[in-house]
């Protein structure tokens, strides 16, 4: 069974005949940030690499994720300590309501993490963004944007 579930997820990414996780969104990613193919419709990750390889930030959007339990610590790539964590409701899209969350991960492999999440309901879905960058780089302005562009496609 676990075989069966491993390759009907690799035909689907590799396919992409999932959907798309930014269908329906006028969701603006970085440009020039590298795009992976959408994980059945549900993720999808955009990544600008570091001077080093290494220190790279990311922009990962999910669909369906719910608004209301959202938290730093249920996310693997937030690291394993979160601090100075903080939530507001904010408005994105002109007046559209969102949850925005920002805080400070701390990963052995990465060290700082600058953390920020934007959670909305956007038609019948709620969806996450989230961008991760190391705490001594400055905010990327697109990639800042990005997450709070989780508006309904006109």
């Amino acid at each position: 069974m676990k075989g069966y579930f491993s390759a009907m997820l690799f035909a689907c990414a590799a396919l992409a005949g999932c959907g798309s996780v930014t269908s329906g969104l006028d969701f603006k990613a970085p440009a020039g940030w590298t795009a992976t193919p959408s994980i059945l419709g549900r993720m999808q990750l955009w990544i600008k690499k570091g001077s080093d390889n290494k220190q790279g930030q990311m922009v990962f959007l999910i669909r369906g994720q719910t608004a209301n339990t959202m938290n730093f610590k249920d996310l693997p790539q937030a690291g394993t300590a979160i601090r100075d964590q903080k939530q507001s409701e904010i408005k994105i899209c002109g007046n559209q309501r969102a949850q925005y969350m920002s805080g400070v991960g701390t990963s052995s492999k990465n060290g700082d993490q600058a953390l920020e999440m934007v959670s909305a309901p956007v038609g019948n879905e709620s969806y996450l963004a989230m961008y991760i960058r190391p705490q001594s780089q400055r905010a990327d302005p697109e990639a800042e944007a990005a997450i709070r562009s989780l508006c309904i496609k006109r």
